[in-house]
């Protein structure tokens, strides 16, 4: 609104004559200030109109992103790219009543500037899976045995349970396990043992044959560990070195005893005699056979 003030209207006085240039006056200065408000108004509207942007108008205008109230609408912000999902990494400078908050609600130590990050959603729920305070790693061991825990301080193991709880745990070899670190954080067990040592056993096996003096130890010729073959005929265990004697079978009507010895191929998963049985003899075979 323009000041009128700077166009008062004249008033008649007493000492002016009756004429028509005093007599318009007072109508001369209503004009003018017409003239001054209407310049106003129309310089007013034009800058309400332009503040409208390519809305109906101004009020359509701040209706997009004001509550009625002024305050700045959620929705409005977001559009404007300002959600969390838009936000970058960065570092701020706070205040020390700002920096007292964080460390005494989270117990953070921070200093100016601040750095923040943003967080996935996949983060929080796995930082949310971390028991408070979650600080070190907790080991707990079966020992089978308590008498392989009596040089260990009572106060870690009780009974046949070992609690390793925040401290360090050696791995140390042993007669038959050693460790071998490979890069950048692979541990792997190796056995100090001899393959050898991983055999399965069978015992009291009817061995195959057709001639009863060459025998298969399976129908398959399973090879076997050297020097673990043992071969009984009657009950009498045969020696592949030297002759051993063995008594007839039982339904036998001599009541001879016999000498014999066998030649064992365990690459092959056969053996020898010396001297061909009968068909009544029992013969029955132990061997190992290596694991692998």
């Amino acid at each position: 609104m323009p000041d009128l003030t700077k166009m008062p209207v004249p008033l008649y006085a007493a000492d002016q004559p009756y004429h028509w240039e005093y007599d318009n006056l007072p109508l001369k200065a209503l004009a003018d200030r017409d003239v001054a408000i209407n310049n106003a108004v129309d310089s007013q509207s034009q800058i309400i109109q332009n503040a409208a942007g390519n809305q109906i108008n101004l009020a359509e205008r701040l209706n997009q992103s004001l509550e009625d109230n002024g305050d700045l609408m959620t929705m409005a912000v977001d559009n404007a790219m300002h959600s969390i999902a838009m936000h970058e990494d960065g570092s701020s400078t706070l205040s020390m009543s700002q920096i007292d908050i964080f460390q005494s609600n989270y117990g953070y130590v921070l200093s100016n500037p601040v750095p923040f990050v943003k967080m996935l959603e996949a983060e929080r729920n796995k930082l949310s899976m971390v028991a408070d305070q979650a600080t070190s790693f907790a080991l707990e061991v079966y020992i089978p045995s308590p008498s392989s825990i009596s040089l260990i301080p009572s106060n870690i193991c009780i009974s046949n349970v070992c609690l390793f709880d925040n401290t360090v745990v050696q791995l140390q070899p042993s007669d038959h396990i050693g460790w071998e670190v490979q890069s950048p954080n692979i541990l792997k067990p190796v056995l100090n043992l001899n393959i050898e040592s991983f055999h399965r056993h069978y015992y009291d096996i009817e061995p195959i044959t057709s001639d009863y003096i060459n025998f298969n130890v399976t129908n398959v010729n399973t090879p076997f560990m050297e020097g673990s073959l043992r071969v009984y005929i009657n009950g009498a265990r045969l020696s592949s070195e030297y002759d051993i004697s063995y008594p007839p079978h039982l339904d036998a009507e001599s009541s001879t005893w016999s000498t014999n010895k066998f030649t064992p191929d365990h690459v092959m998963g056969t053996f020898q005699l010396e001297n061909p049985i009968t068909a009544n003899d029992i013969i029955r075979i132990d061997f190992d056979i290596i694991l692998s």
